[in-house]
């Protein structure tokens, strides 16, 4: 009897983590679409509305989708505090207090990291030029996860569950 519920437990916890993986691949891909929407609001507020940009972030992380806004309010909070004057290392100090909250892989902050180069250095024509670059940036990123997810999800799920059933197969 003991044995029956072990391979259930097994079975379901290595099954879990198939699934587990999958969701939070679906998940970077949400985040990532995410982004390019908060860059484009971004855009929209320095552009259209002559926000400053510690204003424009703050904006564009109180109306931003999910959790992604949070990384430009941290960014907006430290711009305001003023612990750096250069915009750029507020970026990174920003992405590594946020971290934790995404499921955003090493690349992706790389590609982030990048855009914090020509923060606060440049006017409102090279600032709109940097938003575009990283948006196609993120996009390519974006394509890319969706032709993976579209390979490998039903992989990550059944790879999950076929070592669920050969761990109990070697149980018995």
């Amino acid at each position: 009897m003991l044995k029956v519920i072990g391979m259930m437990m097994v079975f379901a916890g290595c099954s879990w983590s198939g699934i587990y993986l999958d969701l939070k691949y679906r998940k970077r891909i949400k985040e990532l679409e995410n982004l390019i929407y908060a860059f484009e609001y971004l855009k929209g507020e320095i552009n259209y509305r002559l926000t400053p940009l510690h204003e424009a972030c703050l904006r564009v992380g109180i109306d931003s989708r999910h959790e992604i806004g949070q990384l430009f309010i941290c960014f907006a909070k430290l711009l305001r505090g003023k612990h750096s004057v250069d915009g750029n290392v507020l970026w990174q100090e920003a992405i590594k207090k946020e971290r934790y909250r995404y499921h955003l892989n090493n690349e992706d902050y790389q590609l982030l990291s990048e855009f914090g180069r020509g923060l606060g250095h440049m006017d409102k024509e090279m600032q709109q030029g940097n938003i575009d670059l990283m948006q196609n940036k993120l996009k390519l990123t974006l394509d890319l996860a969706l032709k993976e997810q579209e390979r490998s999800s039903k992989l990550r799920t059944g790879m999950g569950i076929l070592v669920g059933a050969c761990l109990c197969i070697l149980i018995i």
